[in-house]
């Protein structure tokens, strides 16, 4: 489960990295801009989208556990989902404290910590589309779930 972590923040930071690179490039501030305005409510409207799918795969889960018993099949499932919330939980608090640094007037003389900052915001919000893309890939896969086929 850490090293599940560890790959997600790293491929995150790489897209935070790449995305100040081609911000850069294009002499743009967009997307630094548009986050440092609407982050948060992001996360937390994905927190919200990523819960209320939770709950939904549940009940299908539960539904399969009524029908065929055998609950411990879903144990991973349970851990994931747990991690799940706990990630989005960890990026709204991430997102809070890098932003309050990134909009903090100290760092106009440090471009470097600037720029690395901005890529961890743009990490943050790409971890959190990874989150949700899970997410979707669960339902898609709790929904397809045959018993027959998994016994």
């Amino acid at each position: 489960m850490i090293s599940q972590v560890i790959k997600m923040v790293v491929m995150s930071m790489g897209v935070g990295f790449l995305v100040q690179v081609v911000q850069s490039s294009l002499s743009t501030n967009y997307l630094n801009s548009f986050l440092s305005q609407n982050l948060i409510t992001i996360l937390i409207a994905l927190l919200a989208i990523n819960s209320a799918t939770l709950g939904i795969v549940l009940t299908k889960i539960r539904d399969l556990v009524e029908k065929h018993g055998n609950a411990q099949c879903f144990n991973s499932t349970k851990k994931q989902m747990i991690l799940s919330i706990k990630e989005q939980i960890a990026l709204i608090i991430f997102a809070v404290i890098f932003l309050t640094i990134v909009s903090s007037d100290v760092l106009m003389h440090y471009e470097n910590l600037k720029l690395l900052l901005d890529a961890a915001v743009v990490g943050i919000f790409s971890y959190a589309l990874f989150v949700l893309y899970d997410t979707a890939k669960g339902v898609l896969i709790i929904i397809d779930f045959d018993v027959n086929s998994e016994a």
